[in-house]
């Protein structure tokens, strides 16, 4: 995937989509949680950190008397486009000061409205998932697409915790022991495309996943306790594709130390296709309080990652 081509004048601005990467995303490891975006449920806040390379870095930046800082947000999705409001919504752009080389600044802005684009959905605070650009205000970013997995100028934090509905919103309740997260994606091409739809179950997440899930987790929820036993299934319920050539390895039966738990179901979006589908595990093994993490992808037929999405179920 390309990076931004308005943004070609500039090698200077980045934000890390992993700690310490300076920009140079890695787009095969769990890029789409940057810890230069946050969310701070309590206060309806997103946070952001913008840096500059070091003087001896050899970058090059347009002349410009501001950064542009944007802020995106949609509910649980994977892949995102700008142009389209039910795949992301544009909260707010604001100028910032060039940091100096080789430091950073932070911006802050209030998510109004925080929720999600369709009011049946049952979207909440912990539901967001927010979108970053920063760049020199003398460019212009494309409309098309965020570029978000390798362009060092925009990062995404898509953790989103699986709540109950929302109040007032009328949903039929899922059996019982299963969670339920409705997600969004996009084709972002002008073309057709196959994708394959991916999720996995992280049973041994990393430091910085843990990190991360316990910030969020810590304010409504208490300290990260994983769930000690697998989730018996899990999968997608894709109502537009009811054809989709599925791959199912989600059942704690097929799970071997070189065999993880996961699920896939390859399907075919038309040019710009936006599609809602659900998310749903079976948790009934677990203890109340046990913490599940999946994480999801949107893989191309370059084999190469468009969307990704972590969410993170807590048995009741």
């Amino acid at each position: 995937m390309p990076n931004d081509p308005g943004f070609a004048a500039d090698t200077c601005i980045f934000i890390e989509a992993l700690p310490g990467d300076g920009g140079a995303h890695n787009g095969s490891d769990i890029w789409w949680l940057s810890p230069d975006v946050s969310l701070n449920a309590a206060h309806n806040t997103a946070n952001i950190a913008l840096h500059r390379k070091a003087a001896d870095s050899g970058c090059t930046t347009p002349f410009a008397e501001s950064v542009t800082v944007e802020q995106w947000s949609a509910g649980p999705s994977l892949a995102m486009v700008p142009n389209n409001p039910s795949s992301a919504k544009n909260v707010q752009n604001i100028g910032a000061l060039f940091p100096v080389e080789g430091a950073a600044a932070t911006a802050t802005m209030v998510l109004d409205p925080p929720l999600g684009f369709d009011h049946s959905d049952p979207h909440h605070l912990h539901d967001v998932c927010l979108v970053a650009r920063c760049y020199p205000d003398s460019l212009t970013p494309s409309t098309q697409g965020f570029f978000a997995r390798d362009d060092q100028h925009v990062a995404q934090h898509n953790l989103c915790v699986v709540l109950p509905p929302a109040p007032g919103i009328v949903m039929p309740p899922p059996p019982p022991g299963v969670q339920s997260s409705p997600v969004t994606t996009v084709n972002s091409s002008n073309s057709p495309q196959q994708v394959k739809l991916f999720a996995i179950a992280d049973h041994n997440p990393t430091v910085f996943v843990k990190k991360t899930v316990a910030a969020r987790l810590h304010d409504t929820h208490g300290a990260l306790r994983l769930g000690s036993t697998p989730a018996r299934s899990f999968k997608f319920v894709l109502p537009d594709f009811p054809a989709a050539q599925v791959t199912d390895h989600s059942h704690p039966s097929a799970i071997t130390p070189l065999s993880p738990q996961t699920y896939e179901a390859k399907i075919k979006l038309a040019s710009g296709q936006l599609t809602r589908f659900t998310f749903t595990a079976e948790l009934k093994g677990g203890q109340p309080g046990d913490v599940y993490i999946f994480h999801l992808r949107q893989i191309g037929s370059d084999n190469h990652d468009q969307g990704g999405l972590t969410l993170v179920m807590i048995v009741r």
